[in-house]
């Protein structure tokens, strides 16, 4: 009888129940899984332990988000896969640590669903100035603000992945004009049109709404700076889903305080939580939600489970993975 393939589950006691993988997780994905998989068995092992090396040393593949990326190399010799358990993966940078043999992959596409449902709520806040009103609340003033219907509005989108795709979703069901902003411009099914990185430099005044959705990377880090909020068109909305080191947050903070920006809405910041002395809290037009735009709790796991039985077909048949990442493309 041939041995089942072993798939080492990373485990991390201080993540969020949301986001953590169980056995009663794995047992529905396989009764719904209809791919031709060979026999598995899954190891549950905390990224802490004592027999972390011992279990990775066995294992085709690994699935988790935080794990010892130190420990890969030098224990992992029968690794092919990892696959993370979220969208993200800067944690892991630089990819120095990543055996050529092992093909990395992120769970981007698990967000979509309910990302489609936050950004058209965020949309729609930034176009009827939520933002002012609820600093107007707090501030016990009566001040007025007027909008017209959304549709027509341009949203210049950075970031043409799972994340970006969803919010440029959201965008057309409300009749908003959509612009991805990509490292390497080119048609991507879900935009109106899509341009490079430089590029987005000349037209972001034209843009009602500038949302991120892209990975931090050194690349990215602080993308949107001074100088690109000045560019912004006076009264526009923004938007972060990606990762809160992606803006210069001095550089927001004025930008809302000088009433340039017309509001803005973060799902991330940096860091996160802010400290209580933070700045931000008491930004003028400014929204914070502590990074729950993207998560399903009840079909987070299941979704990602999914993601990976998919890769770990693809990988034992010698397929593309999907969603896998190139290390010389991930800075």
């Amino acid at each position: 009888m041939t041995a089942p393939l072993r798939i080492l589950v990373a485990t991390n006691p201080a993540q969020l129940a949301i986001f953590r993988i169980e056995q009663h997780h794995i047992d529905a994905a396989m009764a719904r899984c209809t791919l031709a998989l060979p026999a598995l068995a899954f190891d549950f092992c905390a990224i802490d332990g004592p027999d972390f090396i011992e279990t990775l040393g066995r294992a085709y593949a690994l699935l988790g988000f935080r794990f010892p990326a130190d420990r890969i190399r030098p224990h992992g010799q029968a690794l092919k896969l990892i696959q993370l358990s979220a969208a993200g993966m800067e944690h892991l940078l630089p990819l120095d640590w990543l055996p050529k043999q092992v093909a990395l992959a992120t769970a981007s596409g698990v967000h979509g669903p309910k990302l489609r449902e936050w950004a058209g709520m965020v949309f729609m806040m930034l176009h009827t100035h939520m933002p002012h009103f609820i600093t107007a609340q707090r501030a016990h003033e009566w001040s007025k603000a007027f909008s017209s219907p959304i549709a027509g509005r341009r949203a210049l989108i950075y970031g043409t992945g799972g994340l970006g795709t969803a919010i440029a979703g959201a965008a057309h069901r409300l009749g908003i004009v959509t612009t991805g902003v990509r490292r390497t411009p080119a048609p991507v099914r879900g935009f109106d049109s899509v341009i490079g990185v430089d590029a987005a430099r000349d037209v972001i005044g034209e843009a009602d709404f500038v949302v991120l959705a892209t990975p931090l990377t050194p690349a990215t880090r602080h993308m949107m700076n001074a100088d690109m909020f000045a560019r912004m068109r006076k009264g526009a909305g923004f938007a972060n889903f990606g990762r809160g080191g992606l803006v210069d947050q001095d550089a927001m903070i004025a930008a809302l305080t000088a009433r340039h920006v017309g509001g803005a809405i973060i799902d991330v910041t940096d860091p996160e939580p802010p400290p209580a002395e933070s700045p931000l809290w008491d930004t003028p037009n400014l929204v914070i939600t502590p990074h729950v735009s993207c998560d399903d709790p009840d079909a987070y796991i299941p979704r990602t489970l999914d993601i990976f039985l998919d890769n770990l077909a693809r990988s034992l048949a010698g397929r593309t993975i999907r969603n896998r990442v190139v290390p010389s493309r991930a800075y």
